[in-house]
């Protein structure tokens, strides 16, 4: 695959890895090298990001921590495991393979062959 800065740009958006405004790539989960190396091992973006999904799941489990559940009336807290952050990667893997897969079966053609019916 062709690695383009927008190829770049729209795998960063398909992962939540998205530059912060005044940041750089050190300031995600994924550096530009993690996001080229997807991209060139790849057949397109959604492998890639399929790709992608799987290595967040093993290089950043310490990702849970974000607040699930908030409740006002006698103050309820839920915050999420790692093994929902885990699930969330792989559901998302799961989603990115089979848009890859459904790609790949629309690229192909076939011919039709059609006859003119007999008109008195």
């Amino acid at each position: 695959m062709v690695i383009t800065d927008e190829f770049k740009k729209k795998l960063r958006k398909y992962l939540h890895e998205v530059i912060p405004p005044d940041g750089t790539a050190a300031d995600t989960n994924l550096s530009d090298e993690d996001i080229e190396e997807l991209l060139a091992d790849a057949d397109n973006i959604y492998s890639a990001a399929a790709q992608g999904w799987r290595l967040k799941a093993t290089i950043s489990p310490m990702e849970p921590g974000q607040i699930t559940k908030y409740s006002i009336g006698q103050e309820t807290y839920e915050r999420s495991t790692a093994s929902d952050y885990l699930s969330y990667c792989m559901q998302m893997a799961q989603m990115y393979d089979e848009m890859a897969q459904k790609l790949d079966n629309c690229s192909g053609s076939f011919f039709l062959n059609v006859r003119r019916p007999k008109v008195l």
